[in-house]
């Protein structure tokens, strides 16, 4: 005791220092392990368990999903999924598309690029067919061939899609 310091007297030599370079701790976040110290953790964490998240079995997962569905959901809008978003995840839809990208070779109709990302655009806009056809259900616009007509299709890159007139707000300006 005659070489101690008068503050670690009576207390554990480091308990000054106690947590302030726990795992995670803000002085650790950039300091990359050197090799032989992510051996010694790799080591002393092999056999271990993986404690990253609960593994819910299959009846709770299903009262979860019963809790979050229709009007118990905080994204709940009164049941009215619109029109048109209906539309663009239909089988029928997909297949409009599907459709379109292999008669145009994946190729922009416009620029001729290939390798980049690419959308199906109606050459009389999707919106037009609608209010021309006064559609007002998913049935009526399954059964509209005007909709669903490859001819009336062509493949745009998004840079291309952009500039066309029925594109975003520029349609409604119209």
């Amino acid at each position: 005791m005659k070489n101690c310091k008068k503050y670690s007297r009576g207390k554990h030599p480091n308990s000054h220092k106690h947590g302030l370079f726990k795992k995670g701790h803000k002085t650790n976040v950039g300091r990359v392990p050197s090799k032989k110290t992510r051996g010694k953790i790799s080591k002393a964490n092999k056999g271990k368990a993986h404690k990253k998240g609960w593994n819910h079995s299959s009846i709770s997962k299903k009262k979860m999903r019963e809790e979050k569905l229709g009007e118990k959901n905080p994204q709940w809008k009164g049941g009215i999924t619109p029109l048109y978003k209906r539309i663009y995840q239909s089988f029928k839809y997909r297949q409009w598309r599907s459709d379109i990208f292999t008669r145009d070779e994946f190729t922009c109709q416009d620029c001729g690029k290939n390798k980049c990302s690419i959308v199906a655009h109606h050459i009389k806009g999707f919106s037009e067919i609608i209010s021309e056809y006064k559609i007002k259900t998913i049935e009526q616009a399954m059964n509209c061939d005007e909709l669903w007509n490859i001819n009336n299709g062509k493949t745009l890159c998004k840079k291309c899609h952009k500039k066309t007139e029925s594109y975003g707000k520029h349609f409604e300006e119209r």
